[in-house]
């Protein structure tokens, strides 16, 4: 049975040019290490890939205890943004996700492998530092005032989605992104 979470936008004509460097990789401020699952959506599945998205974030809501809802729980910080560039790593890729050499595949969206990619809900980690401290050696200490906890996405392409003006605005700006930031919660 195929999942109905299945990526599918990637495989249009119009999609399949690869997108240039967006304006907003010279801001961008996070890496989201993100876990692909067997089951697209079910996050209980195996993990089959990992994918780094570097990103342009910013944080919009704190989550009391009055927005506690699926995916968001008191404390927990709301943030969206773009994607500026993106890679496709093995299930468990250690440091590299945080080195100054990863090598990225894709500008300004997900990385997709015979059509499938990461899809939300997903969770994995960020780093939402100075990117331009981070070192060959993925050292995620490099930054003191950086946070590296927990993330949660809750939607990738909003408020447009891949088709209609998604299609035009995405390709210039980057793909959107929506989660939840976790603090106090290390690996």
């Amino acid at each position: 049975m195929i999942s109905p979470r299945q990526f599918t936008s990637g495989s249009h004509v119009r999609n399949a040019q690869v997108w240039g460097a967006t304006p907003l990789q010279p801001y961008a401020n996070a890496r989201l290490l993100l876990h692909q699952n067997a089951t697209p959506g079910d996050t209980t599945s195996a993990v089959v890939a990992s994918h780094v998205l570097e990103c342009f974030l910013e944080r919009d809501n704190y989550i009391s205890a009055k927005e506690n809802g699926p995916g968001v729980e008191t404390g927990d910080f709301t943030n969206q943004g773009t994607i500026c560039r993106a890679s496709r790593l093995p299930p468990n890729p250690g440091a590299i996700w945080l080195s100054s050499e990863l090598g990225w595949q894709q500008n300004g969206r997900r990385v997709a492998s015979n059509g499938l990619t990461v899809v939300a809900p997903c969770e994995g980690w960020i780093w939402l530092g100075d990117l331009t401290l981070l070192n060959s050696a993925g050292d995620a200490a490099v930054d003191p005032y950086a946070q590296h906890t927990q993330f949660s996405v809750l939607e990738f392409g909003a408020s447009y989605g891949s088709g209609g003006i998604g299609a035009l605005v995405q390709p210039l700006i980057g793909e959107r992104v929506f989660g939840t930031l976790k603090p106090n919660r290390r690996e």
